[in-house]
Protein backbone atom coordinates (compact mmCIF):
# COMPACT_ATOMS: atom_id res chain seq x y z
CA UNK A 1 0.00 0.00 0.00
CA UNK A 2 3.17 2.01 1.04
CA UNK A 3 4.16 1.95 -2.29
CA UNK A 4 1.17 2.59 -4.53
CA UNK A 5 0.92 5.59 -2.51
CA UNK A 6 4.16 6.84 -2.84
CA UNK A 7 3.67 6.49 -7.03
CA UNK A 8 0.64 7.67 -7.04
CA UNK A 9 2.16 11.05 -5.23
CA UNK A 10 4.81 10.77 -7.94
CA UNK A 11 2.32 10.30 -10.64
CA UNK A 12 0.19 13.50 -9.32
CA UNK A 13 3.23 15.47 -8.92
CA UNK A 14 4.61 14.99 -12.05
CA UNK A 15 1.45 15.37 -13.91
CA UNK A 16 1.02 18.76 -12.25
CA UNK A 17 4.30 20.11 -13.52
CA UNK A 18 4.10 18.36 -16.91
CA UNK A 19 0.59 20.20 -17.40
CA UNK A 20 1.70 23.60 -16.96
CA UNK A 21 5.22 23.28 -18.63
CA UNK A 22 3.87 22.09 -21.50
CA UNK A 23 1.49 24.25 -21.88
CA UNK A 24 4.15 26.77 -21.82
CA UNK A 25 6.17 25.16 -24.12
CA UNK A 26 3.14 24.46 -26.57
CA UNK A 27 1.92 28.05 -26.15
CA UNK A 28 5.51 28.73 -27.91
CA UNK A 29 5.06 25.93 -30.46
CA UNK A 30 1.89 28.10 -31.40
CA UNK A 31 3.65 31.48 -31.97
CA UNK A 32 6.49 29.80 -34.08
CA UNK A 33 3.78 28.51 -36.38
CA UNK A 34 2.73 32.10 -37.24
CA UNK A 35 5.98 32.24 -38.68
CA UNK A 36 6.88 31.74 -42.81
CA UNK A 37 9.53 29.29 -43.50
CA UNK A 38 12.45 32.11 -44.72
CA UNK A 39 11.64 34.03 -41.34
CA UNK A 40 11.38 30.58 -38.69
CA UNK A 41 15.10 29.39 -40.46
CA UNK A 42 16.82 33.06 -39.40
CA UNK A 43 15.28 32.52 -35.95
CA UNK A 44 16.77 29.61 -35.47
CA UNK A 45 19.94 30.58 -37.37
CA UNK A 46 20.24 33.14 -34.41
CA UNK A 47 18.98 31.45 -31.56
CA UNK A 48 21.74 28.71 -32.47
CA UNK A 49 24.42 31.43 -32.53
CA UNK A 50 22.65 33.76 -29.42
CA UNK A 51 24.70 31.52 -26.25
CA UNK A 52 27.81 32.84 -28.13
CA UNK A 53 26.85 36.33 -28.58
CA UNK A 54 25.35 36.50 -25.13
CA UNK A 55 27.22 37.70 -22.48
CA UNK A 56 25.19 37.78 -19.01
CA UNK A 57 26.39 39.91 -16.43
CA UNK A 58 24.85 40.16 -12.78
CA UNK A 59 26.65 43.75 -12.33
CA UNK A 60 24.91 47.12 -13.33
CA UNK A 61 21.68 47.03 -11.47
CA UNK A 62 22.57 49.77 -8.74
CA UNK A 63 21.83 52.59 -10.56
CA UNK A 64 18.43 51.33 -12.08
CA UNK A 65 17.63 50.12 -8.23
CA UNK A 66 18.09 53.54 -7.34
CA UNK A 67 16.52 55.30 -9.97
CA UNK A 68 13.55 52.95 -9.37
CA UNK A 69 13.55 53.82 -5.90
CA UNK A 70 13.77 57.70 -6.61
CA UNK A 71 10.81 57.66 -8.73
CA UNK A 72 9.06 55.78 -6.07
CA UNK A 73 9.72 58.26 -3.31
CA UNK A 74 8.02 61.45 -5.43
CA UNK A 75 4.09 61.61 -4.03
CA UNK A 76 3.20 61.74 -7.67
CA UNK A 77 4.55 59.30 -10.15
CA UNK A 78 6.16 59.72 -13.57
CA UNK A 79 3.25 60.78 -16.19
CA UNK A 80 0.31 60.24 -13.83
CA UNK A 81 -2.11 58.16 -15.35
CA UNK A 82 -4.94 60.49 -16.96
CA UNK A 83 -7.82 60.95 -19.34
CA UNK A 84 -5.03 61.90 -21.98
CA UNK A 85 -3.89 58.08 -22.03
CA UNK A 86 -7.67 57.15 -22.66
CA UNK A 87 -7.73 59.91 -25.43
CA UNK A 88 -4.29 58.46 -27.04
CA UNK A 89 -5.24 54.96 -26.84
CA UNK A 90 -8.66 55.40 -28.29
CA UNK A 91 -6.94 57.21 -31.25
CA UNK A 92 -4.96 54.52 -31.53
CA UNK A 93 -7.04 52.35 -31.94
CA UNK A 94 -8.93 54.15 -34.83
CA UNK A 95 -6.16 54.15 -36.52
CA UNK A 96 -5.16 50.43 -36.52
CA UNK A 97 -8.73 49.83 -37.23
CA UNK A 98 -8.57 52.23 -39.93
CA UNK A 99 -5.39 50.09 -41.46
CA UNK A 100 -5.93 46.57 -40.52
CA UNK A 101 -7.57 45.93 -44.13
CA UNK A 102 -3.58 46.20 -44.98
CA UNK A 103 -2.36 43.54 -43.12
CA UNK A 104 -4.19 41.01 -44.92
CA UNK A 105 -5.57 39.07 -41.67
CA UNK A 106 -8.30 36.01 -42.41
CA UNK A 107 -11.58 37.78 -41.32
CA UNK A 108 -11.96 35.45 -38.30
CA UNK A 109 -8.46 36.65 -37.04
CA UNK A 110 -9.63 40.37 -37.14
CA UNK A 111 -12.95 40.23 -35.41
CA UNK A 112 -10.84 37.93 -32.89
CA UNK A 113 -8.21 41.15 -32.73
CA UNK A 114 -10.63 43.91 -32.33
CA UNK A 115 -13.02 41.69 -29.96
CA UNK A 116 -10.22 41.24 -27.76
CA UNK A 117 -9.56 45.26 -27.96
CA UNK A 118 -12.65 46.15 -26.77
CA UNK A 119 -12.91 43.42 -24.17
CA UNK A 120 -9.08 44.80 -22.76
CA UNK A 121 -10.97 48.88 -23.36
CA UNK A 122 -13.66 47.63 -21.05
CA UNK A 123 -11.38 46.01 -18.20
CA UNK A 124 -9.28 49.50 -19.10
CA UNK A 125 -12.86 51.90 -18.59
CA UNK A 126 -13.66 50.07 -15.63
CA UNK A 127 -10.40 50.39 -13.36
CA UNK A 128 -9.71 53.98 -14.52
CA UNK A 129 -9.94 55.16 -10.85
CA UNK A 130 -7.92 52.14 -9.31
CA UNK A 131 -5.10 52.89 -11.22
CA UNK A 132 -5.18 56.66 -10.81
CA UNK A 133 -5.12 55.99 -7.22
CA UNK A 134 -2.83 53.22 -6.99
CA UNK A 135 0.44 54.78 -7.34
CA UNK A 136 -0.31 56.78 -3.67
CA UNK A 137 -1.86 53.76 -2.08
CA UNK A 138 1.06 51.75 -2.55
CA UNK A 139 4.38 53.53 -3.05
CA UNK A 140 5.59 53.11 0.33
CA UNK A 141 4.96 49.54 0.68
CA UNK A 142 7.11 49.34 -3.05
CA UNK A 143 10.86 50.47 -1.64
CA UNK A 144 13.82 48.78 -0.25
CA UNK A 145 16.92 49.99 1.27
CA UNK A 146 18.86 49.70 -2.58
CA UNK A 147 22.16 52.10 -1.82
CA UNK A 148 23.18 49.38 0.98
CA UNK A 149 22.46 46.49 -1.69
CA UNK A 150 25.05 44.84 -3.26
CA UNK A 151 24.26 41.35 -4.52
CA UNK A 152 26.95 38.93 -5.71
CA UNK A 153 25.83 35.38 -6.73
CA UNK A 154 28.96 32.90 -7.19
CA UNK A 155 29.17 30.52 -9.91
CA UNK A 156 26.80 33.03 -11.54
CA UNK A 157 28.13 32.18 -15.37
CA UNK A 158 27.81 28.61 -14.74
CA UNK A 159 24.53 28.55 -13.03
CA UNK A 160 23.33 30.66 -16.27
CA UNK A 161 24.70 28.46 -18.77
CA UNK A 162 22.99 25.24 -17.00
CA UNK A 163 19.90 26.96 -16.80
CA UNK A 164 20.47 27.98 -20.43
CA UNK A 165 20.94 24.74 -22.07
CA UNK A 166 18.47 23.29 -20.31
CA UNK A 167 15.85 26.24 -21.73
CA UNK A 168 17.15 25.28 -25.17
CA UNK A 169 15.99 21.87 -24.99
CA UNK A 170 12.25 23.61 -24.80
CA UNK A 171 12.91 26.15 -27.15
CA UNK A 172 14.07 23.67 -30.07
CA UNK A 173 11.32 21.26 -28.85
CA UNK A 174 8.52 23.80 -29.17
CA UNK A 175 10.44 24.95 -33.12
CA UNK A 176 10.57 21.46 -34.74
CA UNK A 177 7.11 20.73 -33.39
CA UNK A 178 5.38 22.64 -36.03
CA UNK A 179 2.99 19.94 -38.13
CA UNK A 180 3.59 22.29 -41.95
CA UNK A 181 7.97 22.35 -42.21
CA UNK A 182 7.25 25.59 -43.99
CA UNK A 183 5.80 26.89 -41.39
CA UNK A 184 1.88 27.95 -41.26
CA UNK A 185 1.82 31.67 -41.20
CA UNK A 186 -1.19 33.98 -39.79
CA UNK A 187 -3.68 32.29 -38.39
CA UNK A 188 -6.06 31.26 -35.27
CA UNK A 189 -5.21 33.84 -33.05
CA UNK A 190 -8.31 33.04 -30.81
CA UNK A 191 -6.36 30.01 -30.31
CA UNK A 192 -2.95 31.81 -29.25
CA UNK A 193 -4.92 34.24 -27.05
CA UNK A 194 -7.10 32.13 -24.94
CA UNK A 195 -3.68 30.86 -24.01
CA UNK A 196 -2.15 33.95 -23.19
CA UNK A 197 -5.15 34.93 -21.09
CA UNK A 198 -5.11 31.71 -18.92
CA UNK A 199 -5.01 31.47 -15.87
CA UNK A 200 -3.66 28.15 -15.50
CA UNK A 201 -0.31 29.24 -17.15
CA UNK A 202 -0.97 33.10 -15.98
CA UNK A 203 -1.68 33.58 -12.73
CA UNK A 204 -0.91 37.01 -12.52
CA UNK A 205 -1.68 39.56 -15.15
CA UNK A 206 -1.40 43.98 -15.65
CA UNK A 207 -2.59 46.56 -17.09
CA UNK A 208 0.63 49.28 -17.04
CA UNK A 209 1.19 52.90 -17.82
CA UNK A 210 4.24 55.00 -17.11
CA UNK A 211 6.64 57.19 -18.93
CA UNK A 212 9.46 56.87 -21.88
CA UNK A 213 12.71 58.91 -22.49
CA UNK A 214 14.69 58.24 -25.87
CA UNK A 215 16.50 59.39 -27.81
CA UNK A 216 16.47 58.29 -31.64
CA UNK A 217 18.51 58.48 -35.21
CA UNK A 218 16.99 57.58 -38.30
CA UNK A 219 20.56 58.19 -41.00
CA UNK A 220 21.09 61.79 -40.45
CA UNK A 221 18.71 62.98 -38.12
CA UNK A 222 18.55 62.72 -34.25
CA UNK A 223 16.14 64.07 -32.38
CA UNK A 224 14.73 63.34 -28.63
CA UNK A 225 11.16 62.13 -27.43
CA UNK A 226 9.02 61.98 -24.26
CA UNK A 227 6.07 59.41 -24.68
CA UNK A 228 3.42 58.00 -22.76
CA UNK A 229 3.67 53.96 -22.00
CA UNK A 230 0.96 51.87 -22.12
CA UNK A 231 2.00 47.91 -21.46
CA UNK A 232 -0.21 44.42 -21.18
CA UNK A 233 1.52 41.08 -19.83
CA UNK A 234 2.52 38.91 -17.19
CA UNK A 235 3.75 39.70 -13.90
CA UNK A 236 5.85 36.77 -12.82
CA UNK A 237 5.33 35.34 -9.11
CA UNK A 238 9.45 33.62 -8.72
CA UNK A 239 7.51 31.30 -6.39
CA UNK A 240 8.31 27.96 -7.51
CA UNK A 241 10.48 25.59 -6.04
CA UNK A 242 13.01 22.90 -7.74
CA UNK A 243 10.47 19.69 -8.46
CA UNK A 244 11.78 16.68 -6.96
CA UNK A 245 8.56 14.47 -6.34
CA UNK A 246 9.90 12.82 -3.12
CA UNK A 247 13.14 12.55 -4.12
CA UNK A 248 12.67 11.53 -8.03
CA UNK A 249 13.79 13.61 -11.15
CA UNK A 250 14.70 17.11 -9.76
CA UNK A 251 13.46 19.12 -12.59
CA UNK A 252 13.90 23.03 -13.06
CA UNK A 253 11.11 25.47 -11.53
CA UNK A 254 9.81 26.95 -15.39
CA UNK A 255 7.72 29.84 -15.55
CA UNK A 256 6.66 31.66 -18.56
CA UNK A 257 6.46 35.02 -19.21
CA UNK A 258 5.09 37.76 -21.98
CA UNK A 259 4.78 41.31 -22.44
CA UNK A 260 2.88 43.63 -25.39
CA UNK A 261 3.92 47.50 -24.81
CA UNK A 262 3.61 50.80 -26.68
CA UNK A 263 5.04 54.50 -26.23
CA UNK A 264 3.09 57.07 -28.08
CA UNK A 265 3.55 61.35 -28.63
CA UNK A 266 0.50 63.70 -27.96
CA UNK A 267 -0.62 65.44 -30.94
CA UNK A 268 2.03 68.14 -33.09
CA UNK A 269 4.86 66.62 -30.89
CA UNK A 270 7.76 65.60 -33.51
CA UNK A 271 9.48 63.56 -34.54
CA UNK A 272 7.37 63.12 -37.53
CA UNK A 273 10.18 65.25 -40.02
CA UNK A 274 8.50 67.45 -42.83
CA UNK A 275 8.84 66.70 -46.33
CA UNK A 276 10.23 68.75 -48.98
CA UNK A 277 6.93 70.50 -48.65
CA UNK A 278 6.95 71.33 -45.25
CA UNK A 279 3.88 69.78 -44.40
CA UNK A 280 3.91 67.28 -40.99
CA UNK A 281 1.84 64.72 -41.47
CA UNK A 282 1.46 64.52 -37.67
CA UNK A 283 -0.84 67.77 -37.64
CA UNK A 284 -3.87 66.87 -35.26
CA UNK A 285 -3.16 63.95 -34.52
CA UNK A 286 -3.37 62.40 -30.41
CA UNK A 287 -1.67 59.31 -31.45
CA UNK A 288 1.78 59.59 -32.46
CA UNK A 289 3.28 55.84 -31.73
CA UNK A 290 6.60 56.12 -31.54
CA UNK A 291 8.03 52.51 -30.34
CA UNK A 292 6.59 49.12 -29.84
CA UNK A 293 7.94 46.02 -28.38
CA UNK A 294 7.04 42.59 -27.18
CA UNK A 295 8.23 39.07 -25.81
CA UNK A 296 7.48 35.52 -24.56
CA UNK A 297 9.64 33.79 -23.04
CA UNK A 298 10.30 30.71 -20.57
CA UNK A 299 12.41 31.49 -17.27
CA UNK A 300 14.13 29.13 -15.50
CA UNK A 301 14.16 30.53 -11.69
CA UNK A 302 16.11 28.19 -9.05
CA UNK A 303 16.25 28.96 -5.83
CA UNK A 304 19.94 29.99 -4.32
CA UNK A 305 19.46 31.04 -1.14
CA UNK A 306 18.05 32.51 1.93
CA UNK A 307 19.24 35.18 4.22
CA UNK A 308 16.72 35.77 7.10
CA UNK A 309 13.32 35.79 5.66
CA UNK A 310 14.15 36.84 2.20
CA UNK A 311 14.72 34.41 -0.40
CA UNK A 312 16.58 34.70 -3.90
CA UNK A 313 16.30 33.00 -7.07
CA UNK A 314 18.70 32.81 -10.43
CA UNK A 315 16.52 33.58 -13.50
CA UNK A 316 17.46 32.66 -17.02
CA UNK A 317 15.33 33.20 -19.88
CA UNK A 318 14.94 32.34 -23.63
CA UNK A 319 12.74 32.80 -26.46
CA UNK A 320 11.40 35.60 -28.71
CA UNK A 321 11.28 39.44 -28.98
CA UNK A 322 10.26 41.85 -31.70
CA UNK A 323 10.23 45.24 -31.89
CA UNK A 324 9.00 48.08 -34.16
CA UNK A 325 10.32 51.51 -34.92
CA UNK A 326 7.07 53.85 -35.81
CA UNK A 327 7.99 57.33 -36.63
CA UNK A 328 7.30 57.96 -40.54
CA UNK A 329 10.59 59.73 -42.02
CA UNK A 330 10.14 61.02 -45.60
CA UNK A 331 13.69 61.84 -47.34
CA UNK A 332 14.38 65.35 -48.24
CA UNK A 333 15.97 64.56 -51.69
CA UNK A 334 13.46 63.33 -54.56
CA UNK A 335 12.61 60.70 -55.57
CA UNK A 336 12.64 59.34 -51.90
CA UNK A 337 10.49 62.13 -50.84
CA UNK A 338 7.12 60.55 -51.46
CA UNK A 339 7.79 56.99 -49.75
CA UNK A 340 6.73 56.82 -46.25
CA UNK A 341 9.76 54.85 -43.98
CA UNK A 342 7.77 53.88 -40.86
CA UNK A 343 6.67 50.98 -39.12
CA UNK A 344 10.25 48.95 -39.62
CA UNK A 345 9.89 45.52 -37.20
CA UNK A 346 12.63 43.30 -36.33
CA UNK A 347 11.92 39.96 -34.62
CA UNK A 348 14.75 38.03 -32.88
CA UNK A 349 15.63 34.75 -30.44
CA UNK A 350 15.97 36.77 -27.25
CA UNK A 351 18.16 35.16 -23.82
CA UNK A 352 18.40 36.59 -20.48
CA UNK A 353 19.82 36.76 -17.12
CA UNK A 354 18.97 38.16 -13.81
CA UNK A 355 17.92 37.50 -9.90
CA UNK A 356 15.07 38.08 -7.89
CA UNK A 357 14.11 38.35 -4.37
CA UNK A 358 11.19 37.82 -1.84
CA UNK A 359 10.78 39.27 1.60
CA UNK A 360 7.26 39.11 2.71
CA UNK A 361 4.73 40.38 0.37
CA UNK A 362 7.41 42.18 -1.49
CA UNK A 363 9.18 40.68 -4.30
CA UNK A 364 12.33 42.69 -5.95
CA UNK A 365 13.78 41.08 -9.68
CA UNK A 366 16.04 42.50 -12.68
CA UNK A 367 16.72 41.06 -15.78
CA UNK A 368 19.11 41.92 -18.74
CA UNK A 369 17.63 40.02 -21.96
CA UNK A 370 19.75 40.53 -25.51
CA UNK A 371 17.93 39.74 -29.02
CA UNK A 372 19.22 39.21 -32.38
CA UNK A 373 16.89 38.55 -35.60
CA UNK A 374 16.57 40.63 -38.41
CA UNK A 375 14.06 43.34 -40.05
CA UNK A 376 10.92 41.56 -40.95
CA UNK A 377 9.18 42.12 -44.82
CA UNK A 378 11.96 44.39 -45.74
CA UNK A 379 13.79 44.61 -49.05
CA UNK A 380 17.24 44.17 -47.66
CA UNK A 381 18.10 41.69 -44.72
CA UNK A 382 18.84 43.87 -41.90
CA UNK A 383 20.18 42.69 -39.10
CA UNK A 384 17.73 43.35 -35.55
CA UNK A 385 19.64 43.85 -32.21
CA UNK A 386 18.22 45.14 -28.57
CA UNK A 387 19.44 45.08 -25.45
CA UNK A 388 17.10 45.94 -22.43
CA UNK A 389 18.01 46.42 -18.45
CA UNK A 390 14.97 45.89 -15.82
CA UNK A 391 14.22 46.18 -12.65
CA UNK A 392 11.27 45.66 -10.58
CA UNK A 393 9.09 45.12 -7.99
CA UNK A 394 5.50 43.64 -7.00
CA UNK A 395 3.55 43.74 -3.74
CA UNK A 396 1.56 41.05 -3.63
CA UNK A 397 -1.13 40.55 -6.04
CA UNK A 398 -2.43 44.24 -6.63
CA UNK A 399 0.32 46.12 -7.50
CA UNK A 400 3.92 46.34 -10.24
CA UNK A 401 6.38 48.94 -10.95
CA UNK A 402 9.25 48.49 -13.74
CA UNK A 403 11.85 50.88 -14.43
CA UNK A 404 14.00 50.01 -17.83
CA UNK A 405 16.68 51.45 -20.51
CA UNK A 406 17.57 49.67 -23.76
CA UNK A 407 18.96 49.93 -27.24
CA UNK A 408 17.58 48.62 -30.41
CA UNK A 409 18.90 48.36 -33.26
CA UNK A 410 17.03 47.97 -36.98
CA UNK A 411 19.75 48.70 -39.83
CA UNK A 412 23.53 48.42 -40.09
CA UNK A 413 25.86 51.76 -38.90
CA UNK A 414 23.26 53.12 -36.53
CA UNK A 415 20.64 54.16 -39.68
CA UNK A 416 17.69 53.35 -37.62
CA UNK A 417 18.08 53.23 -33.93
CA UNK A 418 16.06 53.43 -30.74
CA UNK A 419 18.29 54.65 -27.09
CA UNK A 420 15.09 54.14 -24.33
CA UNK A 421 17.39 56.38 -21.43
CA UNK A 422 14.77 55.42 -19.14
CA UNK A 423 11.42 54.21 -18.85
CA UNK A 424 8.74 53.66 -15.32
CA UNK A 425 5.62 51.98 -15.66
CA UNK A 426 2.97 51.20 -12.77
CA UNK A 427 0.72 48.33 -13.44
CA UNK A 428 -2.34 47.42 -11.71
CA UNK A 429 -2.42 43.23 -11.24
CA UNK A 430 -6.59 42.47 -12.52
CA UNK A 431 -8.17 38.86 -12.36
CA UNK A 432 -10.39 40.20 -15.00
CA UNK A 433 -7.84 40.03 -18.19
CA UNK A 434 -8.13 35.94 -17.87
CA UNK A 435 -10.55 34.47 -20.38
Amino acid sequence: MKAIITSLALTLCLTSFSYRANAQVDLLSDLFGQLDSGTHGFFFNNLDSLNENWTPNQQGYDDLFNQLNNNLLDSIPPGNFDSSYLNGLGSGLDSLIAHLPGFNLPGPDEDTLLGELDWIGDILGNNFDSLGGLFGQYHDSLSFDSMNWDVTIIGFDSLNNESYLYLEDSVNIAGGSLNNPNGNGNGNFANILDQLFDVNLFPDLELAFGTQSADLKYYEDRYSANAKVARIGSVPRFDQDVLNCNGHAPIFPVEARWHVEVSWMDGGVRPIVADATGSRADEGKVFNPLLFYGDYALMATPRIGKLGNTSFRLITSLGTEFGTYAPAHREYLPPFTSHNKGYMTGLGAQAGAGFAFTTGSLTVYNIATFAQGQALRSAMAYPYTSRRYEVGMRYGNIVNVRYSTGYTSWQPDENRTANVKNQFTLGIILAELHH
